[in-house]
């Protein structure tokens, strides 16, 4: 089985760089409400693009469907039955 996106996170990676603002910066805290601010960072996965896009093509490659394998989509039984 292979390692959750989690364990395959490296502190300090990150897949791209913003830029500069070149608009000025807003306090959030005057137009969310308090009680929906969130008080620590979300929990983010620090992995380049790359690594990223890799699991979950491999994550895809697991799913069984209509794309890589005979799916009955059961057509047959949408007819029209008034």
């Amino acid at each position: 089985m292979s390692q959750l996106i989690f364990e395959k996170s490296v502190p300090g990676s990150n897949s791209f760089t913003l830029p500069d603002l070149d608009i000025p910066e807003i306090d959030l805290s005057e137009n969310i409400p308090r009680q929906f601010m969130r008080q620590q960072p979300a929990a983010m996965p620090e992995l380049s693009e790359v690594e990223a896009v890799r699991h979950f093509t491999e994550l895809s490659a697991r799913a069984y469907g209509v794309d890589n394998g005979f799916y009955p989509l059961g057509s047959c039984t949408m007819k029209y039955n008034p």
